[in-house]
């Protein structure tokens, strides 16, 4: 499309580039075309502060929906739970949910000393990614259902332990 097809309204807006989105050379076309057409420049300022406002009002409504959709999104997350069959495998399998992200662990605590005496932070952020994930998600009825049956699979996998140990050594 032309410069010269564009009415007077997007010429404003490509002149004062308020979205960015448009070039150092396009932005001059714009100009010149304004010129030509007799806009003047403090008429060009007044309407392109009317039309900042309005764009700033547009981006805050825009903000203030989407603020209103996630509000509404993790206020139903927070209701929702695991099914029965899907607590099952977490239970039976919580020691290896741990040891996937122990693997690392074990390395930051070897590496300790050196991460203390060069100032540099301990990254634990491997650890526990899917309860981190439903805390942020506010999803808080799948968030303790997990924790439990997490802790209860290891509390069973450590009293079967303790028995078996117990059992065989005495």
């Amino acid at each position: 499309m032309k410069i010269k097809e564009y009415a007077t309204d997007e010429l404003l807006m490509m002149a004062n580039n308020v979205t960015g989105e448009y070039t150092d050379k396009e932005v001059r076309q714009a100009k010149l075309e304004l010129y030509k057409r007799g806009v003047n420049y403090k008429l060009i300022a007044d309407i392109m502060e009317e039309k900042e406002e309005t764009f700033m009002r547009r981006l805050d409504a825009a903000a203030r929906a989407e603020q209103e959709r996630l509000d509404k999104e993790r206020e139903k997350n927070r209701n929702v739970s695991y099914r029965w069959w899907e607590l099952i495998p977490m239970f039976l399998f919580a020691p290896f949910y741990m040891f996937g992200e122990m693997r690392y662990f074990v390395g930051s605590i070897i590496l300790l000393p050196v991460h203390l005496l060069s100032r540099t932070p301990v990254d634990f952020s491997y650890m526990f990614r899917e309860l981190r994930r439903l805390k942020e998600e506010k999803c808080d009825l799948k968030f303790k259902q997990r924790l439990t049956v997490l802790i209860a699979g290891d509390l069973f996998y450590l009293s079967v332990c303790w028995y078996n140990f117990l059992r065989f050594c005495f």
